[in-house]
């Protein structure tokens, strides 16, 4: 998805259109945020967030909503923010399968199977299911929402997105390394 985000924004000549598709992403971050399914607002913010993206100029207020969001997610303190608002999230939710998997792995590598003893770590095993249970409160409940078939559509599965070496070249194009602006050009 975020390379397709990224996509999206990029291949537009005008720089007025790829305002309107950076802003459509974060009214659309702000919408997941309510619905509770964070998965896809990281996925969305990695893609605004990234590189070919925030090296292009954007007015000041797109940049300020879009370090709202980074709060969010912000690594810092393993990720405080984001633990908080998800202990406080009630069901539906889709937590960042990201951090679950991160936190399984270190656990995993982190503690011995066995203790030196030769006795199970059942400490590791409680660990482990600690985070899982966590996990599962939030199927207790789903989401109410119809299937929109033109919408699904307009996603075409998220499968008509460019390389990260084309993304770079068209952020590049738009604005060069020296900072001068330059028009967007699409070879035929």
């Amino acid at each position: 998805m975020s390379y397709w985000c990224r996509t999206q924004i990029l291949t537009h000549d005008e720089a007025k259109d790829r305002e309107r598709y950076f802003l459509k992403f974060i009214k659309i971050m702000k919408h997941l945020r309510k619905l509770n399914n964070f998965n896809s607002y990281l996925a969305i913010l990695s893609a605004v967030d990234s590189a070919p993206i925030r090296r292009l100029e954007w007015p000041r207020q797109n940049l300020e909503a879009l370090k709202e969001f980074c709060q969010l997610i912000d690594s810092s303190g393993s990720f405080r923010a984001y633990r908080q608002a998800l202990a406080e999230t009630e069901p539906p939710c889709i937590p960042y399968i990201g951090l679950i998997l991160q936190d399984l792995t270190f656990i995993h590598i982190g503690n011995q199977d066995l203790l030196p003893n030769g006795s199970i770590n059942f400490s590791k095993r409680w660990q482990q299911f600690n985070i899982l249970d966590n996990m599962r409160r939030f199927k207790k409940c789903n989401y109410q929402i119809k299937r929109n078939e033109k919408l699904i559509n307009c996603f075409n599965n998220f499968d008509d997105y460019l390389s990260e070496e084309s993304l770079w070249q068209i952020s590049e194009k738009i604005k060069p390394c020296g900072g001068n602006k330059k028009r967007l050009e699409f070879d035929s």
